[in-house]
């Protein structure tokens, strides 16, 4: 009895939980929720033909889509709902769209539009933490590095994810952007990199500039709103000491 009683009272935390995010989130948990029917449905055609690396491979994009939220919750950093969905979305459209339905290979410009908004995204982010800590006056720095920062943070994260792809192709075959069978056909693989890791810098560099126009001269779009919210939503990180 005991036991039952102890299961329903986890039962009952665990519906709270997801109820308090959905309250707190509506936008982001009702892009989430589509999404992830997307891929329930994805998952039963894969299942019907008994194709179970594709639904290895839905279970973990899934997983990868719920991420932002865990993060946010087990962290205690409340996300802005903007950067939230986008988040969310970008997940999807990498490793959905882009690696599960091929889109890189349909639409040329697919893995360019990831890249140049995972720069900024990334970018914002950087800011975002090095911004947090020099007002919590555990280091001094000033618009030019943080811009400086910005810009390193981004592209380090767009070098780590072309490592990530590199491995993942080199181990599994060429299911990521095709990179590893382009550098074996006609050695392209590498132009695709840089390519891709221009377009980061690009985003970054977009990133790095606002963020400092933002500490400048309280301007800056996309960074000000977003910086701005993040404050509402955080207060504790910019409490005056």
């Amino acid at each position: 009895m005991e036991l039952k009683i102890e299961f329903k009272k986890e039962k009952g935390k665990e519906k709270n939980v997801v109820k308090k995010e959905i309250e707190k989130h509506p936008k982001r948990s009702v892009v989430t929720i589509i999404l992830l029917v997307t891929l329930v449905i994805a998952f039963f055609a894969a299942l019907k033909q008994s194709n179970w690396i594709s639904m290895l491979m839905i279970v973990i994009i899934g997983a990868l889509i719920c991420l932002p939220a865990v993060v946010g919750k087990l962290s205690h950093i409340d996300i802005p709902p903007s950067l939230g969905i986008f988040a969310v979305v970008f997940i999807y459209a990498t490793l959905f769209l882009g690696e599960f339905n091929n889109y890189y290979a349909v639409y040329w410009w697919w893995d360019v539009l990831l890249h140049l908004s995972s720069g900024l995204a990334f970018g914002i982010i950087g800011f975002f933490i090095l911004y947090v800590i020099s007002k919590a006056g555990k280091i001094k720095a000033g618009p030019k590095v943080i811009a400086m920062f910005v810009f390193a943070f981004a592209l380090s994260i767009g070098a780590l994810w072309e490592i990530v792809e590199f491995t993942i192709d080199s181990t599994f075959g060429p299911i990521s952007n095709n990179a590893f069978m382009q550098t074996v056909v006609n050695g392209c693989g590498l132009v695709d990199t840089m390519k891709d890791l221009i377009n980061d810098s690009i985003g970054g560099l977009f990133s790095a500039v606002m963020g400092y126009f933002y500490l400048k001269r309280d301007s800056g779009i996309v960074v000000k709103p977003l910086t701005k919210q993040f404050k509402k939503d955080n207060p504790r990180f910019f409490k005056k000491k």
